[in-house]
């Protein structure tokens, strides 16, 4: 499914359009609980909605669950909105993917279980959704994917009709952003870029993605976080689409799959948790002498993509690459070191281990033994 982008300061003007296209009377608005007012979304919004029937839908958890996606379904089918606008992070955008989809297909928790795992077919494509991320991160905006917790377990459920119609993209609406969730995002967005570039599912098209992301970021995201440079945080958006755009192509890997276990069990949020481990993929990754190689393109094309990422680090080597990645983290302000972290708190680490996504680690270019990753933590 082809999606219409929307680029730029001033691109929340397109609203009225995408309105006007669909002579849209009722609108379905979806939101986080405080980040739409503290983003500056509720005024900018205001201006384009009024004189519409709008319904608010922001009562759901960080982490999208089935009960908040059967309310959102509920909603849906009670208010019959003409247009879904999502505005928020990458949670407020997955779950309105999810109920957007979902209405048109099932009702009970049953048949959404039934339905996440394959069981059912998508057939309709819903209605239009316009979808305006408020971090510099996650991306969703440009995946035919969204995540959706069953029973504390997680489900990633994607078809092309999960592709918001639209998408806006207006950097302003993250300036007002607190440091740590900007540096979150931004690592969230760096991570799924360089995970999708070494992905076994990564095309030429999802590099080149890949490549813009990862250079924008490494040139930005520094005085985007601690300086609040605005030309900064514009390209640090730009970027964040850029690799969303990369891992709607090649998925994520290792990193991305022990990392939701880490949020869940740790309480870190994403953007953090994936970047505690991924420094050290880079060494892993780069071991694919003794470890097997996942990827069918063979040694020599993987040897490339080794040595390119680590120039995008000006590093020679991988250690050195891994190096420089826990060196950013901490020039952000970020805890490094998920050891420390993870002593801090009682969890039992077979607790975390048996809910890494084990699809994601078959994505991942090397084979990865259970021994490494439980080094990661103890």
């Amino acid at each position: 499914m082809t999606q219409i982008e929307h680029f730029g300061i001033s691109s929340l003007d397109n609203i009225v359009d995408i309105i006007s296209i669909h002579n849209a009377k009722k609108i379905l608005l979806v939101t986080g609980k405080k980040s739409f007012e503290k983003s500056g979304s509720e005024e900018k919004l205001s201006h384009y909605l009024k004189n519409l029937s709008v319904e608010r839908f922001c009562d759901f958890e960080v982490n999208p669950n089935i009960k908040d996606v059967i309310t959102g379904v509920k909603i849906i089918k009670t208010f019959q909105p003409d247009l879904i606008i999502a505005i928020g992070g990458g949670s407020v955008i997955d779950i309105a993917k999810l109920i957007n989809i979902f209405a048109v297909h099932v009702s009970t928790k049953k048949e959404i279980y039934d339905f996440v795992n394959k069981s059912s077919s998508v057939i309709n494509k819903g209605l239009p959704l316009l979808a305006i991320p408020t971090t510099s991160g996650t991306g969703s905006e440009a995946t035919h994917f969204a995540v959706v917790y069953i029973e504390n377990k997680k489900y990633s459920f994607a078809h092309e009709y999960v592709l918001p119609n639209y998408a806006i993209i207006d950097s302003t609406l993250s300036y007002s952003n607190p440091k740590y969730v900007k540096a979150c995002s931004a690592l969230d967005a760096l991570s799924q870029a360089i995970e999708s570039f070494w992905a076994v599912g990564s095309s030429e098209e999802s590099r080149e993605y890949s490549r813009k992301a990862i250079k924008l970021i490494l040139d930005s995201i520094e005085l985007a976080v601690n300086e609040n440079d605005k030309k900064s945080m514009d390209r640090m958006a730009i970027a964040a689409n850029f690799a969303g755009k990369a891992i709607n192509i090649s998925k994520t890997t290792a990193a991305h799959a022990i990392s939701y276990p880490i949020t869940k069990y740790l309480d870190i949020p994403h953007g953090h948790a994936v970047a505690l481990t991924l420094g050290k993929f880079f060494v892993i990754n780069s071991q694919y002498s003794k470890n097997k190689l996942n990827d069918k393109r063979g040694i020599e094309y993987f040897d490339d993509i080794v040595n390119e990422i680590n120039s995008f680090f000006g590093c020679t080597d991988s250690e050195m690459s891994c190096t420089r990645w826990y060196e950013l983290l901490t020039s952000l302000g970020l805890n490094n070191n998920l050891k420390s972290i993870y002593r801090e708190k009682d969890i039992d680490y077979e607790l975390i281990s048996n809910d890494i996504n084990v699809e994601r680690l078959n994505n991942n270019p090397v084979k990865i033994k259970s021994n490494q990753i439980e080094e990661l933590f103890l």
